[in-house]
């Protein structure tokens, strides 16, 4: 089924999260690769969406290789990265975790999935996820991906009303958590756009306790794992650096 945001409106999604910082993201991926000596030159960005970050890390002399499920998503994000600033490159592939089809491409000097890409997942899916992008890491490699903190038991909707930088495109959005009785959350929203009908979307997620994921890492393999609160100021994700 179509996701109603992901595949079939991603600029609408671009200005959802228009006041995202995603310059810090991409300072705290650089800072922590370099405080562990890795001077990374292909990198492995899961869940890229539409490629805010991916033309971040391009612009700054990475190969990038970003994969998404959306191809929605991945249509903008190769947009955006057609004319890159820099010395990297942006490669693009629809696929995901926990078996994602790279065509051959790595061992990679760092993978991320950054903004809950992780809580997507079925809790069944988690350990093999986590293993499959250690096995595409280099020895000495580094993972750095973060949970969400979504409320297990569900929560009261939400009202969201906003536009982008640009003032191009403006919405109002009701969401919703809503607990499934199986360890799980039903996201559903109801979007509403002054160019056309409101639009409905949904998806699960899984909202991990940080111990589960610890437990993963190491069942995983990886030698050293530390756990960071947020990517920077007002960030309240729990971010996981995992070196294998």
């Amino acid at each position: 089924m179509p996701d109603g945001l992901y595949d079939e409106r991603p600029r609408l999604y671009d200005a959802i999260q228009s006041e995202w910082d995603y310059d810090r993201d991409v300072a705290f991926v650089r800072g922590t690769l370099a405080d562990r000596g890795v001077d990374p030159h292909r990198l492995l960005e899961v869940g890229c969406g539409t490629g805010e970050h991916t033309r971040r890390l391009a612009a700054g002399g990475l190969d990038v290789t970003a994969i998404d499920v959306h191809e929605g998503m991945l249509g903008v994000a190769r947009e955006k990265c057609a004319d890159l600033d820099g010395d990297g490159t942006a490669e693009f592939r629809r696929t995901g975790i926990p078996d994602p089809d790279l065509g051959g491409a790595g061992p990679f000097d760092a993978a991320v999935a950054i903004r809950g890409v992780v809580n997507h997942l079925a809790p069944a899916d988690l350990d093999p996820a986590l293993a499959a992008l250690r096995d595409r890491l280099r020895p000495g490699g580094v993972l750095v991906f973060d949970n969400s903190p979504l409320p297990p038991e569900g929560n009261r909707p939400g009202l969201d009303v906003g536009r982008d930088a640009d003032e191009a495109v403006e919405y109002v959005r009701v969401a919703h958590h809503v607990a499934t009785g199986d360890g799980r959350l039903d996201w559903r929203a109801v979007t509403f756009t002054p160019d056309g009908d409101p639009f409905v979307d949904a998806r699960r997620m899984t909202p991990f306790a940080d111990e589960r994921i610890a437990d993963a890492l190491a069942a995983a393999g990886f030698d050293e794992v530390d756990t960071v609160d947020g990517y920077g100021p007002d960030d309240d994700r729990s971010v996981f650096v995992a070196v294998r």
